[in-house]
Parts: structure tokens; sequence; C-alpha cells
């Protein structure tokens, strides 16, 4: 395959940051699917990373693969601040803490109604969610 092929076929993805709910039914994408993602877009403000997906409810390996058919990362996101406090389970999953994780936080915020910093947070979570998350985490407010 020729670059210029391979040029056109990347064109072809539909950036996920960017595309409209429109562009993506357009692709076949189902509603269930194109809504979630929608969702997620609005909670985060968007993928790192396409295999972000995964972090959808319903979207395994499988679905993942089809999306990716269709779908690119082509613009980085402008990632929206989390209130720790305040967050609910799924925003939670969708900045991508794991279960164990949400857990925690939600055991320690019942215990002690807030984080107050990036101590407590650490405390928390492993260090690669920390590294990834601790310049968007914002602890006013509470639960």
């Amino acid at each position: 395959m020729s670059s210029q092929n391979m040029q056109n076929e990347k064109e072809e993805l539909l950036d996920i940051n960017k595309a409209s709910e429109q562009d993506m039914l357009g692709r076949k994408i189902s509603k269930s699917y194109v809504s979630k993602i929608m969702e997620y877009r609005e909670i985060t403000g968007g993928f790192d990373k396409l295999e972000d997906l995964k972090r959808i409810k319903g979207v395994g390996d499988a679905t993942y693969q089809k999306l990716s058919k269709f779908l690119k990362v082509g613009s980085a996101p402008t990632k929206k601040v989390l209130n720790i406090n305040s967050a609910d389970e799924l925003t939670l999953k969708y900045y991508g803490f794991s279960k164990k994780e949400i857990k925690k936080i939600q055991t320690y915020l019942d215990k002690n109604d807030r984080i107050t910093d990036n101590i407590e947070f650490q405390k928390l979570v492993n260090k690669k969610t920390y590294e990834e998350l601790k310049d968007l985490i914002n602890y006013g407010g509470k639960k």
C-alpha cells in the first residue's frame, strides 16, 4: 500500500474528540455507543487515546476493535478539571480510576467528608493514576 493510500485511509477515520453525533451515526456506529462517547467527552473533555473507549460500559475488546476501524484521536482533548469530592462513580471511571481506587475514594469520603489535597489523594490511588491526574484534581467543595 502506498503512503498516499495510507494517508487517505487515515483521513477517513473520524476524530473521536471532534466528530459530531451525526458523523458517527453516519458511519453506522450505534446510537447507544455514540451517546456514551458524547457523554464521555462532556464529562472528561475528551479522549487522550483511543483505548480510553474501554472505560465506557459495554465497550470491551471486540467492540473496541470494531470502533477503532472508524475512529482515531486526531486532536488533543482539553481535559476538564475533576472535582474529586463530588465526582460520581461514572465520572471517576471515565477519568481512569480502577474499581478498587473508586471504592477507596468513596470509603474515604464517607468517613472524612472530603479529600483536601494531593497528599491525601496520593494515598488513595496507585502511583500511575496519581501522576496522570494530579494536575486535573480540584479539592474544593464536598460530597
